[in-house]
């Protein structure tokens, strides 16, 4: 499963729409959520910001978006 980071200043409306289109798991204390690849498209398609931090193998990944 895709790691991602939702940046604090745009957490609200990317929580609604990930939220909206199915469960996610937080990994840390930090804005940090475990997202299906279906909701990963879904954050790409509506444009909205967060950071692609590991993948399931915990290796980083340098992807940004938004």
């Amino acid at each position: 499963m895709p790691t991602i980071r939702i940046p604090q200043e745009h957490w609200g409306k990317v929580w609604r729409a990930l939220i909206a289109s199915g469960p996610i798991a937080r990994v840390s204390q930090e804005p940090v959520y475990q997202v299906s690849a279906e909701q990963l498209r879904l954050l790409r398609r509506r444009k909205l910001p967060f950071e692609l931090v590991a993948d399931a193998n915990g290796r980083r990944a340098d992807d940004k978006h938004g």
